[in-house]
């Protein structure tokens, strides 16, 4: 441990301090998650003991993935502020603006002649800085680009948005370029080439969903991925973008046709019968949530996790509605509450409305009885779990009927016993096979009439006989031998 150090407490009360040079030289040309990445990571160079200064913790404050924040720190590094020392586990220390900031100006300006000046005209909207210049050769020397193909890559970009297009952009679309492999001229333009190809389909499309403008790269990938990865002709993609028309553009098409990919929905009719059944389920959420007493006011979880299981194990609307009814009189209040109840039923294997009817009215039934016989030994209680229990094992395992089991009952009413006594005769009973109601009525009388008669006193002449002193003192001393 080192001998001086700054506590905790005045490492969190105290500054970060940033200097003036990042702000005019290198915060206009960074995106904003590479600014997040940095501040947040200079931050915690301040107390670098601290348990959340490693990747994951980082990652979920600033709610970014590893690929984001190792990317961003590659930036930097690229840029000359940091400096990544290991990549597993990944670790990065930060390095003095002020030695590098000289050190990001023109690199080798004969080698990059020729590009520098076909970039100028590309990007004649404004003036290129130093800066970025140095942040293209950067590219082209990490990811091994063709400076060719990064001029072809920011003349599609000033196409796309203007003139005068930040180069972050331009560099954020040659990094995904290059990640998929795309580093020569000839591939960037076969996929460029490949997007203009679908231009008009996706003014369609943008024209489906209420749009009136131009698509940019991301929208234009998109479609990619939505006809060559996920094979969607173009008819079922306008089809489904008019549904969703000024309700989320891409974004949300994108999420649904991921989703009807997923469940391998292709066609128009296997879409729309789906979005009737979803539909559908939407509409029995809600019927049974008020009918058992909660309410949300968007449904696609209680959809997701409760309503599409149930459907799916063969619960059709009837039978949940019937069952939501049956909690809220048993007073379950909760979809999981009535979750529980359907996960019984189903393993009892009723799952039609008739046969859960049936079961209920079976259980009613049975109650009744139960409640006769509880009358019978002078019980004034409700019947419970554990009565339904035993009389399930009375008639369904031991095989008596009805009648016999409140004959017992009867039999048994004068003896002083309660549920667990008459429980303990018909097990008897049923093992020694007595299913003979005469049988039944002889074997109880028997054993009334045996439990009623006084036991002999086998200690009659012990107690009344007197014993002297010396028989007595040798009866004590006899005890000792005896195991208790």
């Amino acid at each position: 441990m080192a001998f001086c150090s700054y506590s905790s407490r005045l490492v969190m009360d105290s500054f970060t301090v940033i200097d003036n040079i990042f702000f005019n030289e290198f915060l206009p040309q960074a995106t904003g998650d590479d600014v997040k990445v940095y501040l947040y990571c200079l931050n915690l160079c301040n107390n670098p003991n601290i348990e959340d200064n490693n990747l994951d913790s980082i990652c979920k404050v600033l709610s970014l993935t590893e690929e984001q924040v190792k990317s961003s720190c590659q930036y930097w590094q690229e840029m000359g502020l940091i400096q990544i020392v290991s990549m597993s586990p990944f670790e990065i220390r930060f390095l003095p603006i002020r030695t590098h900031s000289g050190s990001n100006k023109i690199r080798h300006p004969e080698r990059y002649s020729d590009f520098n000046d076909q970039m100028n005209k590309v990007i004649s909207g404004r003036m290129i800085t130093p800066t970025e210049f140095n942040e293209y050769y950067s590219l082209i020397e990490t990811y091994h680009f063709e400076p060719d193909a990064l001029i072809l890559i920011a003349k599609y970009c000033t196409q796309i948005k203007s003139n005068s297009i930040g180069y972050p952009y331009i560099l954020a679309v040659a990094r995904n370029f290059a990640n998929d492999g795309l580093k020569t001229f000839e591939s960037v333009e076969r996929k460029f080439l490949e997007q203009e190809k679908s231009s008009v389909e996706i003014k369609q499309v943008l024209s489906a969903l209420g749009l009136s403008r131009e698509s940019d790269l991301e929208e234009r990938n998109l479609y990619l991925k939505w006809t060559n990865n996920f094979g969607f002709t173009q008819g079922v993609i306008v089809e489904v973008a008019k549904s969703q028309k000024r309700r989320g553009g891409f974004v949300k098409l994108d999420e649904l046709l991921t989703k009807y990919y997923e469940q391998k929905l292709f066609t128009i009719q296997e879409i729309q019968n789906y979005s009737s059944i979803r539909e559908g389920l939407f509409e029995t959420a809600r019927e049974v949530c008020s009918i058992i007493g909660v309410y949300y006011q968007v449904y696609e979880n209680v959809v997701d996790t409760y309503i599409s299981d149930w459907t799916n194990k063969g619960y059709e609307k009837d039978s949940l509605i019937f069952i939501a009814n049956y909690c809220f009189k048993q007073s379950i209040r909760t979809l999981d509450g009535m979750n529980v109840v359907i996960q019984k039923f189903y393993k009892l294997g009723l799952i039609t409305l008739e046969s859960i009817k049936q079961y209920i009215s079976n259980i009613i039934e049975n109650d009744e009885i139960i409640k006769e016989i509880l009358d019978i030994f002078g019980l004034l209680r409700s019947v419970s779990s554990n009565d339904r229990e035993m009389f399930r094992t009375w008639t369904t395992s031991w095989g008596f009927t009805e009648e016999q089991i409140l004959e017992v009952a009867k039999l048994l009413k004068n003896s002083g016993y309660n549920l667990s006594y008459m429980n303990k005769t018909l097990s008897s009973l049923n093992n020694l096979g007595i299913k003979d109601s005469k049988e039944i009525e002889k074997y109880i009388t028997n054993l009334s009439q045996n439990q009623s008669k006084p036991k002999k006193n086998y200690n009659t002449d012990i107690t009344t006989r007197e014993y002297s002193k010396e028989e007595l003192s040798a009866l004590y001393d006899s005890l000792d031998d005896i195991e208790i």
